[in-house]
């Protein structure tokens, strides 16, 4: 009888110590979890995101992260940053050609041409223009919580874009009608040479237009003005694709919202 209640005592604390030992390993890991949940807690939003005089209870919104960009935006944004690239580029080159002749006839006969003057300020506009836009994407990451252009600035954004386009249109129409056409000789020889050129050459008066390096040049700024114009086309253009998405996005939002406030009453 003995034995047996001796059995019975020994297998009795061997269950407690089981079950001792099994609820100790139970608090570690309750612990242990608790612990990394408040680490995970830390890391995602740091003491220094928290606003001052927060109390225990206080309501409190985290802003969620932005989300990444797609490969098409990338794409979108590599294509139109070349774009302004080459629109900086080649306004530095209109600037540079109409500038050496307008400062050359100013040094010579003391006098402003209209036409090399509006091609100086059309160059010059486009240039800045474009340099903004290539700086202004670097200037909004440094910015906190910059989350990209702003909507409301699309529609002006166009307006200007648009208004130096007609620039480059009317640009193109002024020096288009004076040098497309108009081919430099160095000598006035009648018995040589095609009759198209002969006939371009002669039917315009030399002093006007200059000398023969100068029409070549002119001849050549031409078609820069024509590169520039297309390029300007094209970013008003995606401008304008851009406010126009972002108008029917709004629309859609205002739809969703009068639907779920339908919903609630």
């Amino acid at each position: 009888m003995s034995f047996i209640l001796v059995k019975l005592l020994k297998i009795g604390v061997n269950e407690a110590k089981k079950r001792h030992k099994t609820k100790k390993e139970e608090q570690k890991f309750q612990a242990a979890a608790a612990a990394g949940f408040s680490q995970y807690n830390n890391d995602q939003y740091p003491m220094s995101a928290y606003p001052t005089g927060a109390v225990p209870g206080t309501t409190m919104h985290f802003e969620s992260a932005p989300e990444p960009m797609s490969k098409r935006a990338k794409l979108s944004f590599m294509f139109i940053s070349a774009l302004r690239f080459l629109q900086f580029v080649f306004g530095l080159t209109v600037i540079g050609l109409y500038g050496k002749d307008e400062h050359h006839d100013h040094s010579e006969k003391h006098i402003w041409r209209s036409q090399w003057v509006y091609a100086l300020v059309t160059g010059f506009l486009a240039t800045a223009t474009a340099g903004v836009h290539l700086v202004m994407p670097f200037l909004m990451r440094r910015v906190k919580n910059a989350s990209g252009p702003n909507v409301a600035l699309l529609l002006p954004q166009f307006g200007w874009e648009f208004v130096v386009t007609v620039l480059w249109l009317a640009l193109f129409g002024v020096f288009g009608k004076l040098y497309i056409g108009v081919y430099a000789v160095e000598s006035s020889g009648s018995g040589s040479g095609s009759g198209k050129r002969d006939e371009a050459v002669t039917s315009t008066a030399p002093s006007s237009l200059g000398d023969a390096s100068k029409i070549t040049r002119m001849r050549h700024a031409v078609w820069i003005d024509v590169i520039n114009l297309v390029f300007w086309v094209i970013t008003s253009s995606w401008v304008l694709m851009r406010w126009l998405k972002s108008r029917r996005a709004a629309a859609t939002e205002d739809v969703v919202d009068d639907a779920e406030k339908g919903n609630k009453f």
